[in-house]
């Protein structure tokens, strides 16, 4: 794969915490700032809460008891976006 080289600033504090991870992991100043921006482009993982999961399981427990029943899907996701 080709590579670019840019030019970074960095604020001080920023450079040391950068320097400080690159020596303490082994690896190279471009290698560390090139996982720190992919990890930040990655599209956001989705972490559901407690009480999320908690309205999850009580779904998928009525309806084990009730295959027919239901929720509205509109419905379902107005109140579970209410946690």
């Amino acid at each position: 794969m080709a590579s670019r080289k840019i030019a970074v600033t960095l604020p001080e504090p920023l450079y040391e915490a950068v320097e400080t991870a690159r020596k303490h992991e082994h690896r190279s100043r471009s290698d560390l700032i090139q996982e720190a921006v992919r990890a930040y482009l990655e599209v956001p993982k989705y972490h559901p809460s407690q009480e999320e999961l908690r309205k999850i399981d009580q779904a998928l427990a009525e309806l084990d008891e009730n295959p027919t029943g239901g929720v509205d899907w509109e419905d379902f996701r107005e109140e579970f976006m209410r946690v």
